[in-house]
């Protein structure tokens, strides 16, 4: 009963910004392009479809998976893109209209539409680009064996709708292509549905392989509901699961923590000692969301690789992430004594648009 209530208010905040941001792209809209009240209402009419309409998707996309779920789902997914940046050309357009009311509203108005579609264009050519993220990490006590040795650290693939077997198909080509000596996949591999097969989505991932191994943790998009399929693909996927565990590579400790038990702060604590991790020994964690992170880096981690924040994704959303993560949303950084490094993941969540952000991979050296 409670989780239903939860349920109903949470979809109630989300009507209400899908409209009143459609009340505002409508209205600079209508202004812009002087339409007639029939003209007008039909525009009301078919922002509300298709907003309505990625919601209803999203509920459909978690049962059913097909040729008709993913083109619809992919199509409206870019118009949500699309739409963020038409509600900012129309946020200027209104702040303009404000400032100098004299000013040629329909000129202006036209010159931000165009711009937003344009930037939304971009946005979906520039999310199919993998970009490497070249990264050298210095740790102390490092074994000689690390010594130039070379790891792939990918995050958010987010298979499902969107992102099928030919995206995982691709991945794995863009990452067998480094030659790395040791692969990490941190988390949210799948976008959370149910409704696909989760293994044949991950199949492709099969033929990913190196030398020292290839370790994955869980995310947050894993656990909306039962992880048993997910974590039974990634197995059947010859992939090393670390939940909540460490192994030792060559006299490195790598540790795995579970999402839900790594976002808990006394769970995650807990989880930390019981690795017994032993002073002036590398250690690198492998934690989805970077959060928590004195916890961490006061228990000895030298290096933490994290995922989950896309880096906003889309611009401005980077700057959000940024000030909602205190500055770890994206890039290799320091906490005390540790090293944090986050990725802004190599698929893309919702929107399957990219500005401000890439689709990456990190590639470490390690010295």
């Amino acid at each position: 009963m409670r989780s239903r209530l939860q349920f109903i208010v949470f979809l109630a905040i989300v009507l209400l910004i899908i409209g009143t941001a459609n009340a505002v792209v409508w209205s600079g809209i209508t202004a812009t392009f002087l339409l007639t009240s029939p003209q007008a209402l039909a525009l009301a009419e078919l922002l509300a479809v298709l907003s309505l309409g990625f919601i209803g998707m999203m509920i459909l996309g978690s049962y059913y998976y097909n040729i008709f779920t993913r083109v619809v789902y992919t199509l409206l997914a870019v118009w949500m893109g699309t739409f963020a940046y038409l509600f900012f050309a129309s946020i200027v357009l209104g702040v303009i209209a404000l400032i100098e009311p004299g000013s040629s509203i329909q000129t202006v108005g036209l010159a931000l539409y165009i711009f937003a579609a344009l930037v939304s264009a971009y946005g979906v050519m520039h999310a199919k680009r993998i970009k490497v993220a070249k990264y050298e990490v210095t740790l102390q006590n490092l074994p000689a064996e690390w010594k130039n040795k070379r790891a792939v650290f990918i995050s958010d693939l987010h298979l499902g709708q969107v992102h099928g077997p030919k995206f995982a198909a691709k991945v794995t080509k863009a990452v067998m292509d480094l030659k790395a000596d040791l692969i990490f996949i941190g988390g949210d591999l799948y976008d959370g549905t149910g409704a696909p097969d989760a293994y044949e989505l991950a199949e492709p991932l099969a033929k990913l392989s190196a030398p020292w191994g290839v370790l994955y943790i869980t995310g947050n998009h894993e656990e909306f509901g039962d992880s048993s399929d997910f974590l039974a693909a990634v197995r059947r996927a010859g992939i090393t699961i670390l939940m909540d565990e460490k192994a030792d590579v060559h006299g490195v400790d790598i540790v795995g923590v579970d999402y839900h038990n790594a976002n808990d702060v006394g769970r995650f604590s807990k989880i930390l000692s019981a690795q017994s991790l032993v002073p002036n020994k590398p250690s690198i964690l492998l934690k989805h969301e970077p959060n928590n992170l004195a916890v961490a880096a006061d228990a000895g981690i030298s290096l933490q690789l994290s995922g989950h924040t896309h880096y906003g994704q889309q611009w401005p959303f980077g700057l959000l992430a940024q000030l909602s993560y205190r500055g770890y949303a994206y890039g290799l950084k320091k906490v005390k004594n540790m090293q944090m490094l986050t990725s802004s993941g190599i698929g893309t969540w919702g929107p399957p648009l990219r500005v401000g952000s890439n689709s990456e991979i990190a590639l470490i050296t390690f010295s």
